[in-house]
């Protein structure tokens, strides 16, 4: 490592930094993280390889393909805002009332069941990202993840704490024995 070009480069850059921006402003708005990207890009290159000879023009290069990268990524996934969550979850409401108790199997007042005991000891956020896991639109942890701006892990233990309740629950273990040798629940 090229500790003293490193220090070059930072004392460059500090130097530089305004000027750079009202050169880049000419082009329209910029986009502060490709041009703090750009910075540790061509850092990065300065103290593993060195031998970059002309920084600035090497720094507008490696914008240019930050804001390339960006623009690819965005337009590759789709964040849609807490609306879409609820509209994709809303069921025709005018199914509700035909579906009476009596047609109900024990299998589907098992479901209903485990559906509102995971509303009254969870929160509303946990509560749809497992009814979009498991009921609604069987999205995987990764795309529901995406969508709520989370990481993949932290949906996926959300998810397994409420599964682990549902398991603890001896009722519903009761139940789903009686299910599954043919009785109804």
């Amino acid at each position: 490592m090229a500790t003293k070009d490193v220090k070059d480069f930072n004392e460059w850059f500090g130097r530089s930094y305004a000027r750079m921006k009202e050169r880049l402003s000419i082009y329209g708005k910029i986009d502060e993280d490709a041009f703090h990207d750009a910075y540790l890009a061509v850092r990065k290159q300065v103290m593993f390889s060195g031998g970059i000879e002309d920084w600035e023009s090497y720094f507008f290069g490696c914008y240019r393909r930050m804001l390339q990268t960006g623009t690819r990524d965005s337009s590759r996934y789709d964040f849609p805002g807490n609306e879409y969550f609820v509209k994709l979850g809303k069921t025709d409401d005018a199914e509700e009332p035909e579906k009476r108790e009596e047609v109900l199997t024990g299998c589907d007042r098992l479901v209903r069941d485990i559906q509102n005991f995971l509303r009254r000891h969870f929160s509303y956020e946990d509560y749809r990202i497992f009814m979009l896991r498991f009921y609604e639109t069987g999205s995987s942890f990764r795309t529901i993840a995406r969508h709520m701006g989370e990481k993949t892990s932290a949906v996926t233990r959300r998810v397994q704490a409420m599964m682990e309740s549902l398991r603890a629950n001896r009722k519903f273990i009761a139940r789903r024995r009686l299910i599954m040798a043919g009785e109804s629940a």
